[in-house]
């Protein structure tokens, strides 16, 4: 009972951990991996929509969606990784090493959804076979046909923590991480504007989200100042400033916390046109993880209205929690 108390007052969003962690693996890095092959699995048993058999009206919509996305015959997506901090006010121990107080899991999702989207396909699904953008180990490039179009997809993944270690982040490693967060934040804000999707993936930090840097404590206490995020909301202000600057990005994914209730109001009035996926509640890792895996397999295959909800939605928690407005309404 003390822990989800926990879980629910803190939004830690903590995945369970994987037995087959080694020493060599970032923190919970085998654990995102497994996680989200399960899911993908699941996802590749949904066959591909062939839009000239859906209602007018479906059809209509979902080609209008897709058709700002694949104009100039590039699919392009960024994912954000924000500074995932796991904060519990002691030690965190897994996989035999102690990490110290507020360590960063990002590292680890980086890393374990890299090794998704170059290993081999389950099935339908296209969140597979990508290949390092030759220069770049941040990009990932795959062709493929979506509705009929020949399309190049390319996916941009970052992550925000300098390291797994808070003490390092905020010592030795503080002129790195400062600017890591500041690559992350222009990062964040040229994929709102100029991405066909954007996906964050962290902490909501209460309303103060996304965010890109070590989480601001309560003095002298290993404890999150939800009470500085929720009244200050630096991170949704300079979403929404990112979203008030020309083009926007047609799917909008904020994969954290209570995405929906903290974001959505504000968010659908300054990007009327995007699609945008959430959450509805306080969750664990794994809700948002999959969703946002699933999200980006459907935008691959060019799914539509019911099934790419379908896709968002493959377990019982996910399809409780993660839901999407203005996609192909």
């Amino acid at each position: 009972m003390f822990a989800r108390r926990i879980l629910v007052t803190l939004c830690l969003l903590i995945p369970t951990l994987s037995h087959s962690q080694s020493f060599a693996d970032y923190l919970y890095e085998n654990t995102f991996y497994n996680l989200g092959n399960s899911y993908l699995d699941r996802v590749g048993d949904l066959p591909t929509d062939n839009v000239d058999r859906l209602p007018a009206d479906q059809k209509s919509a979902c080609l209008q969606r897709y058709g700002r996305m694949l104009n100039d015959g590039v699919l392009d997506i960024r994912i954000a990784l924000g500074y995932f901090d796991w904060t519990v006010g002691h030690d965190v121990r897994a996989g035999g090493r102690n990490y110290g107080l507020s360590p960063s899991m990002d590292i680890g999702a980086f890393y374990a959804i890299r090794d998704l989207l170059t290993s081999g396909c389950s099935g339908n699904s296209r969140f597979c076979r990508f290949r390092q953008e030759q220069g770049n180990p941040y990009a990932f490039v795959k062709d493929v046909t979506i509705q009929g179009r020949p399309v190049r997809a390319r996916i941009q993944m970052y992550f925000s923590s300098a390291s797994e270690y808070l003490e390092n982040n905020l010592g030795n490693l503080n002129y790195q991480q400062t600017a890591r967060t500041d690559f992350m934040e222009s990062f964040w804000a040229r994929a709102l504007q100029d991405a066909d999707a954007a996906f964050y993936f962290g902490h909501s930090r209460n309303g103060g989200g996304p965010d890109f840097g070590p989480p601001v404590f309560y003095k002298g206490r290993n404890k999150v100042n939800y009470g500085y995020y929720e009244s200050a909301q630096p991170g949704f202000k300079r979403m929404l400033n990112s979203l008030n600057s020309g083009k926007q990005a047609d799917v909008i994914g904020l994969m954290s916390c209570a995405s929906r209730d903290h974001f959505w109001g504000r968010l659908r009035s300054a990007a009327p046109r995007s699609g945008v996926i959430t959450s509805t509640s306080v969750i664990n890792v794994d809700e948002v993880y999959t969703a946002m895996l699933g999200g980006i397999d459907s935008l691959l295959r060019g799914q539509c209205q019911k099934t790419f909800y379908k896709s968002l939605r493959m377990t019982s928690r996910n399809a409780k929690y993660i839901t999407m407005d203005g996609m192909f309404e």
